[in-house]
């Protein structure tokens, strides 16, 4: 269905929003942490779909997310977003797959002459676009049938996730080597992008939850330098441009992968009153709730991760007892914590896993205070 043929939202859920939407962000009623897996194609294998029908469905896959939310008795937020956002729209080709997430197959730059001559669209022209239509059909159908769960939320990733959408990682990789100018000019406008597509969410919402930070730009791929370079200083602005434009207030860093010799760097990223921080590794290992605490508790609510590969290839004993160890670590951090999986919860992860770190919560996570 067209952007256009969709009635406009009523901005009025926000004066009786309370602590919904907001509520991963600042505060909560309840008196254990919040309890986040990142329910996405979970849910397909939940109520026996596939993946790519889950994706080529946003309605019904918004239903399956908040029904499984439900399910779990986890943070009440509908989710519809993958890795490959924003290519589409710039004329990029996406393949639909039985059993992963659309997946991009030609991108729209192919050279680095390409670059000085792409343009990126408008926030008007975005909303008209392949991917905010269908992730305006899943927003819609989650304000409508499940506004306790509704989150205005615009996934983005970093500058280097949506740059490899618009061109090959290989290439941008060889361009940071070879010519890093080339890949300034993509970043910053990969930056541009990224705040033109809040606006265009929050024009429909009357407010945004930027997701951003890095999944391509860890300490596995690229190094500090070029972290700082390509990544961190241009999401940067495109959180301050979000922000002076009145299409916040959330922003979400999602910092995904090893940040073991960066992620000091992202404490002084710009952040609003609600904005959460995530880090998946420290090296090898979970990045310490200890240790996000320490260095981002005053500044935002902290959100602190058990491996998704435990949660989908361990036992219940090992996430109960990982996530255990990172909500007594973090619960009481000043600005709220989170606990939840590194990354979006694995397809085919046995239920009995996201119920053990469900119950980790609630027999650990227990606000004192109340």
């Amino acid at each position: 269905m067209p952007a256009e043929d969709y009635a406009p939202i009523d901005t009025n859920w926000l004066e009786n929003a309370g602590n919904l939407w907001t509520t991963p962000f600042v505060d909560t009623p309840s008196e254990r942490v919040i309890v986040d897996p990142i329910i996405l194609s979970h849910a397909a294998s939940v109520f026996k779909k596939n993946v790519g029908y889950f994706w080529q469905n946003p309605a019904e896959a918004m239903r399956m997310v908040c029904h499984t939310c439900e399910m779990y008795d986890v943070t009440p937020v509908g989710h519809y977003l993958y890795a490959d956002y924003w290519g589409e729209d710039y004329g990029a080709k996406v393949k639909v797959q039985a059993n992963s997430p659309p997946g991009i197959t030609k991108r729209p730059i192919k050279d680095a002459a390409d670059v000085d001559n792409f343009e990126v669209l408008s926030p008007e022209d975005l909303a008209k676009g392949p991917t905010l239509t269908k992730h305006f059909e899943a927003l819609d159908t989650c304000h409508k049938e499940f506004p306790q769960m509704f989150a205005p939320i615009t996934q983005l990733g970093g500058t280097m996730e949506v740059a490899t959408n618009w061109a090959s990682i290989d290439d941008v990789f060889m361009w940071m080597i070879t010519e890093p100018e080339v890949v300034d000019k993509l970043t910053t406008k990969a930056s541009d992008h990224m705040a033109n597509a809040c606006k265009a969410t929050a024009n429909r919402y009357g407010a945004n939850v930027m997701i951003t930070g890095s999944v391509i730009a860890s300490g596995d791929l690229m190094d500090r330098d070029q972290i700082k370079r390509f990544s961190y200083n241009p999401v940067s602005k495109a959180v301050r441009k979000m922000m002076n434009a009145g299409a916040g207030p959330g922003v979400y860093y999602h910092l995904c992968g090893n940040h073991s010799d960066d992620f000091d760097l992202w404490k002084d990223a710009p952040m609003s009153p609600f904005t959460v921080v995530q880090i998946g590794y420290d090296g090898k290992d979970i990045f310490p709730s200890s240790k996000l605490v320490e260095n981002f508790g005053n500044r935002c609510t902290c959100f602190g991760t058990v491996d998704t590969k435990l949660v989908d290839r361990g036992t219940q004993k090992q996430v109960y007892e990982q996530a255990k160890e990172q909500i007594l670590a973090g619960k009481d951090s000043p600005r709220g914590f989170i606990i939840g999986t590194s990354c979006e919860c694995p397809t085919n992860a046995p239920p009995a896993n996201v119920h053990a770190l469900v119950k980790a919560a609630r027999d650990f996570g227990k606000y004192e205070k109340f």
